[in-house]
Protein backbone atom coordinates (compact mmCIF):
# COMPACT_ATOMS: atom_id res chain seq x y z
CA UNK A 1 0.00 0.00 0.00
CA UNK A 2 1.72 3.58 -0.98
CA UNK A 3 2.08 6.03 1.66
CA UNK A 4 0.75 9.62 1.87
CA UNK A 5 1.38 12.37 3.88
CA UNK A 6 -1.12 15.23 3.91
CA UNK A 7 0.91 18.71 5.31
CA UNK A 8 -2.60 20.35 6.77
CA UNK A 9 -5.38 18.55 7.94
CA UNK A 10 -7.74 21.40 7.93
CA UNK A 11 -10.97 20.82 5.36
CA UNK A 12 -9.76 20.01 2.38
CA UNK A 13 -6.64 17.44 3.98
CA UNK A 14 -8.47 15.76 6.36
CA UNK A 15 -11.18 15.67 3.90
CA UNK A 16 -8.61 14.00 1.52
CA UNK A 17 -7.46 11.82 4.47
CA UNK A 18 -11.13 10.33 5.40
CA UNK A 19 -11.78 10.07 1.15
CA UNK A 20 -7.98 8.11 0.97
CA UNK A 21 -7.09 5.53 4.18
CA UNK A 22 -8.65 2.65 2.50
CA UNK A 23 -6.36 3.00 -0.09
CA UNK A 24 -3.42 4.59 0.79
CA UNK A 25 -1.86 4.55 3.94
CA UNK A 26 -1.99 8.14 5.53
CA UNK A 27 0.32 10.38 7.71
CA UNK A 28 -1.46 13.85 9.06
CA UNK A 29 1.48 16.97 9.45
CA UNK A 30 0.25 19.98 11.20
CA UNK A 31 1.46 22.33 13.61
CA UNK A 32 -1.96 22.07 15.64
CA UNK A 33 -1.62 19.14 18.18
CA UNK A 34 -5.45 19.54 18.25
CA UNK A 35 -6.03 18.32 14.50
CA UNK A 36 -3.48 16.17 14.95
CA UNK A 37 -5.25 14.27 18.04
CA UNK A 38 -8.35 14.22 16.72
CA UNK A 39 -7.63 12.92 13.09
CA UNK A 40 -5.47 10.22 15.50
CA UNK A 41 -8.70 9.31 17.88
CA UNK A 42 -11.08 9.45 14.70
CA UNK A 43 -8.95 7.00 12.46
CA UNK A 44 -8.71 9.68 9.93
CA UNK A 45 -4.58 9.26 9.28
CA UNK A 46 -2.64 6.25 11.33
CA UNK A 47 0.56 8.45 12.23
CA UNK A 48 0.59 12.11 12.65
CA UNK A 49 3.31 14.63 13.43
CA UNK A 50 4.01 18.18 13.64
CA UNK A 51 6.74 18.31 11.17
CA UNK A 52 7.06 16.30 7.59
CA UNK A 53 10.61 15.90 8.23
CA UNK A 54 9.20 12.46 10.14
CA UNK A 55 7.64 10.93 7.24
CA UNK A 56 9.62 12.31 3.97
CA UNK A 57 11.20 8.78 3.79
CA UNK A 58 8.87 7.15 3.98
CA UNK A 59 6.34 8.52 2.07
CA UNK A 60 5.84 8.05 -1.52
CA UNK A 61 2.87 11.15 -1.86
CA UNK A 62 3.17 14.48 -0.73
CA UNK A 63 0.26 16.37 -0.48
CA UNK A 64 0.30 20.25 0.69
CA UNK A 65 -3.27 21.26 1.78
CA UNK A 66 -1.49 24.80 3.64
CA UNK A 67 -1.16 28.53 2.35
CA UNK A 68 1.06 29.09 -0.92
CA UNK A 69 4.13 30.93 0.34
CA UNK A 70 4.21 28.26 3.39
CA UNK A 71 4.46 25.20 0.71
CA UNK A 72 7.60 27.59 -0.45
CA UNK A 73 9.03 27.52 2.84
CA UNK A 74 8.53 23.94 3.12
CA UNK A 75 9.81 22.54 0.61
CA UNK A 76 13.17 24.44 1.01
CA UNK A 77 13.52 22.67 4.69
CA UNK A 78 13.78 18.84 2.67
CA UNK A 79 15.46 16.78 0.70
CA UNK A 80 13.30 14.62 -1.96
CA UNK A 81 13.38 11.57 -3.08
CA UNK A 82 13.56 10.58 -7.17
CA UNK A 83 10.68 8.27 -6.87
CA UNK A 84 8.43 10.69 -5.06
CA UNK A 85 5.35 12.79 -5.98
CA UNK A 86 4.80 16.46 -4.75
CA UNK A 87 1.95 18.13 -5.17
CA UNK A 88 -1.07 20.42 -3.63
CA UNK A 89 -4.89 21.53 -3.62
CA UNK A 90 -4.20 25.42 -3.83
CA UNK A 91 -6.60 27.68 -5.99
CA UNK A 92 -3.46 29.56 -7.39
CA UNK A 93 -0.71 27.88 -9.54
CA UNK A 94 1.78 30.31 -11.54
CA UNK A 95 3.04 32.20 -9.26
CA UNK A 96 4.43 29.07 -6.79
CA UNK A 97 4.71 25.56 -9.17
CA UNK A 98 7.41 26.55 -11.31
CA UNK A 99 9.53 27.63 -8.52
CA UNK A 100 8.32 23.86 -6.58
CA UNK A 101 9.15 21.97 -9.26
CA UNK A 102 12.49 22.55 -9.34
CA UNK A 103 12.81 22.70 -4.98
CA UNK A 104 11.68 19.22 -5.19
CA UNK A 105 13.50 17.73 -7.81
CA UNK A 106 14.79 15.06 -8.22
CA UNK A 107 11.51 14.32 -7.12
CA UNK A 108 8.18 15.28 -9.54
CA UNK A 109 5.91 18.30 -8.48
CA UNK A 110 2.44 18.33 -10.50
CA UNK A 111 -0.14 20.53 -9.12
CA UNK A 112 -3.58 19.98 -8.82
CA UNK A 113 -7.13 21.32 -8.04
CA UNK A 114 -9.93 19.87 -6.33
CA UNK A 115 -13.25 22.09 -6.88
CA UNK A 116 -15.04 21.33 -3.92
CA UNK A 117 -15.04 22.21 -0.59
CA UNK A 118 -17.45 24.36 2.14
CA UNK A 119 -17.98 27.90 3.90
CA UNK A 120 -16.52 26.02 6.98
CA UNK A 121 -12.85 25.55 7.88
CA UNK A 122 -11.16 23.13 10.29
CA UNK A 123 -10.76 19.35 11.10
CA UNK A 124 -14.39 19.00 12.22
CA UNK A 125 -16.07 20.02 9.23
CA UNK A 126 -14.32 17.78 7.06
CA UNK A 127 -16.09 15.02 4.75
CA UNK A 128 -15.04 13.02 1.83
CA UNK A 129 -18.32 13.20 0.36
CA UNK A 130 -18.10 17.00 -0.93
CA UNK A 131 -15.72 15.55 -3.71
CA UNK A 132 -18.13 13.33 -5.22
CA UNK A 133 -18.64 13.99 -8.88
CA UNK A 134 -16.95 17.70 -8.72
CA UNK A 135 -14.09 18.58 -11.16
CA UNK A 136 -10.15 18.09 -10.38
CA UNK A 137 -7.83 20.03 -12.43
CA UNK A 138 -4.45 18.14 -12.81
CA UNK A 139 -1.75 21.49 -13.48
CA UNK A 140 1.61 19.78 -14.41
CA UNK A 141 4.48 22.51 -15.10
CA UNK A 142 5.94 20.24 -17.65
CA UNK A 143 5.09 16.81 -19.44
CA UNK A 144 5.21 13.79 -17.07
CA UNK A 145 3.04 10.96 -17.26
CA UNK A 146 3.95 9.13 -13.70
CA UNK A 147 2.35 12.40 -12.05
CA UNK A 148 -0.57 12.81 -13.62
CA UNK A 149 -1.46 9.16 -13.51
CA UNK A 150 -1.00 9.67 -9.69
CA UNK A 151 -3.36 12.13 -9.48
CA UNK A 152 -5.56 10.53 -11.59
CA UNK A 153 -6.05 7.79 -9.22
CA UNK A 154 -6.11 10.10 -6.35
CA UNK A 155 -9.17 11.40 -8.42
CA UNK A 156 -10.57 8.46 -8.66
CA UNK A 157 -10.64 7.29 -5.61
CA UNK A 158 -12.10 10.42 -4.18
CA UNK A 159 -14.91 9.76 -6.58
CA UNK A 160 -14.28 12.90 -8.18
CA UNK A 161 -16.28 13.59 -11.53
CA UNK A 162 -14.58 15.14 -14.68
CA UNK A 163 -10.61 14.96 -14.70
CA UNK A 164 -9.14 17.96 -16.55
CA UNK A 165 -5.40 18.29 -17.44
CA UNK A 166 -4.83 22.19 -18.00
CA UNK A 167 -1.69 25.14 -17.94
CA UNK A 168 -0.95 26.80 -14.66
CA UNK A 169 -1.78 29.75 -16.15
CA UNK A 170 -4.87 28.92 -17.81
CA UNK A 171 -6.03 27.53 -14.40
CA UNK A 172 -5.71 30.99 -12.58
CA UNK A 173 -7.53 32.70 -15.49
CA UNK A 174 -10.28 30.48 -15.54
CA UNK A 175 -10.25 30.15 -11.69
CA UNK A 176 -10.13 33.75 -11.22
CA UNK A 177 -13.27 34.41 -12.96
CA UNK A 178 -15.62 31.11 -11.23
CA UNK A 179 -14.03 31.25 -7.97
CA UNK A 180 -12.13 34.27 -7.16
CA UNK A 181 -14.41 36.97 -8.44
CA UNK A 182 -17.60 34.96 -7.54
CA UNK A 183 -15.82 35.64 -3.48
CA UNK A 184 -15.13 38.96 -4.57
CA UNK A 185 -18.74 39.71 -5.19
CA UNK A 186 -20.09 37.38 -2.18
CA UNK A 187 -18.03 40.07 0.18
CA UNK A 188 -18.59 43.43 -1.52
CA UNK A 189 -22.65 42.31 -1.55
CA UNK A 190 -22.61 41.26 2.35
CA UNK A 191 -20.13 44.47 3.10
CA UNK A 192 -22.47 46.56 1.04
CA UNK A 193 -25.53 45.96 3.60
CA UNK A 194 -26.22 48.84 5.55
CA UNK A 195 -30.48 47.80 6.85
CA UNK A 196 -30.43 46.30 10.71
CA UNK A 197 -32.92 43.70 9.84
CA UNK A 198 -31.89 42.24 6.76
CA UNK A 199 -32.45 38.91 8.50
CA UNK A 200 -36.39 39.11 8.40
CA UNK A 201 -36.04 39.45 4.43
CA UNK A 202 -33.68 36.64 3.51
CA UNK A 203 -34.24 34.15 0.59
CA UNK A 204 -32.48 31.55 -1.69
CA UNK A 205 -31.02 34.14 -3.99
CA UNK A 206 -29.34 36.27 -1.10
CA UNK A 207 -28.44 33.42 1.17
CA UNK A 208 -27.18 31.80 -2.12
CA UNK A 209 -24.95 34.24 -3.02
CA UNK A 210 -23.86 35.09 -0.23
CA UNK A 211 -22.89 32.19 1.49
CA UNK A 212 -18.95 32.04 0.62
CA UNK A 213 -18.73 35.45 2.03
CA UNK A 214 -18.13 33.39 5.17
CA UNK A 215 -14.15 33.33 4.12
CA UNK A 216 -10.78 31.97 5.37
CA UNK A 217 -9.73 35.72 5.52
CA UNK A 218 -5.69 35.05 5.50
CA UNK A 219 -5.90 32.34 2.82
CA UNK A 220 -8.01 34.34 0.48
CA UNK A 221 -6.25 37.64 0.82
CA UNK A 222 -3.46 35.37 -0.40
CA UNK A 223 -5.32 33.75 -3.00
CA UNK A 224 -6.47 37.48 -4.49
CA UNK A 225 -3.23 39.13 -4.49
CA UNK A 226 -1.43 36.03 -5.99
CA UNK A 227 -3.85 35.96 -9.13
CA UNK A 228 -4.37 39.74 -8.84
CA UNK A 229 -3.68 40.93 -12.88
CA UNK A 230 -6.65 38.14 -13.48
CA UNK A 231 -8.47 39.11 -10.18
CA UNK A 232 -8.87 43.10 -11.80
CA UNK A 233 -9.44 41.77 -15.58
CA UNK A 234 -12.80 39.91 -14.16
CA UNK A 235 -13.54 42.86 -11.94
CA UNK A 236 -13.74 45.21 -14.23
CA UNK A 237 -15.19 42.92 -17.05
CA UNK A 238 -18.16 42.61 -14.23
CA UNK A 239 -18.15 46.10 -12.86
CA UNK A 240 -18.85 47.43 -16.78
CA UNK A 241 -22.10 44.68 -16.80
CA UNK A 242 -23.44 46.45 -13.69
CA UNK A 243 -22.63 49.84 -15.01
CA UNK A 244 -24.93 48.85 -17.98
CA UNK A 245 -27.93 47.93 -16.11
CA UNK A 246 -27.28 51.17 -13.68
CA UNK A 247 -27.41 53.11 -16.82
CA UNK A 248 -30.25 51.53 -18.51
CA UNK A 249 -32.20 51.80 -15.46
CA UNK A 250 -31.30 55.79 -14.70
CA UNK A 251 -32.66 56.61 -18.47
CA UNK A 252 -35.68 54.29 -18.38
CA UNK A 253 -34.21 52.41 -21.42
CA UNK A 254 -36.45 49.15 -20.96
CA UNK A 255 -35.88 47.23 -24.18
CA UNK A 256 -31.66 47.56 -23.33
CA UNK A 257 -32.49 46.00 -19.87
CA UNK A 258 -34.76 43.49 -21.51
CA UNK A 259 -32.08 43.27 -23.49
CA UNK A 260 -29.40 42.14 -20.46
CA UNK A 261 -32.02 39.83 -19.04
CA UNK A 262 -32.27 37.96 -22.07
CA UNK A 263 -28.51 37.80 -22.62
CA UNK A 264 -27.80 36.65 -19.27
CA UNK A 265 -30.86 34.21 -19.53
CA UNK A 266 -29.51 32.85 -22.95
CA UNK A 267 -25.91 32.18 -21.32
CA UNK A 268 -26.80 30.93 -18.39
CA UNK A 269 -29.19 27.78 -19.92
CA UNK A 270 -26.44 27.12 -22.18
CA UNK A 271 -24.14 26.70 -19.55
CA UNK A 272 -26.61 24.39 -17.66
CA UNK A 273 -27.10 22.56 -20.63
CA UNK A 274 -23.14 21.92 -20.60
CA UNK A 275 -22.76 20.94 -17.08
CA UNK A 276 -25.67 18.47 -17.77
CA UNK A 277 -23.60 17.05 -20.56
CA UNK A 278 -20.84 16.75 -18.47
CA UNK A 279 -22.56 14.50 -15.76
CA UNK A 280 -24.01 11.79 -18.01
Amino acid sequence: MKKIAIVGLGLIGASYAMGLKDKYEIYGVDIDTKALNYAIQNKIISKGSTTLADFIDAVDIIIFSIYPLQILEELKKYRFKENQLVTDVLGVKSFFVYEASKLVKPAVYCSHHPMAGKEKVGIRYADSKIFKGANFLITPTEADSRGIKELEEIAKALEFGRIDIISPSYHDKMIGYTSTLTHAIAVALVNSDSFPDTNNFVGDSYRDLTRIAMINSSLWQELFFKNKENLVNHLDAFVNELEKIRQALATENKDELNSLFKESKAKRLLLEKNLNNLEK
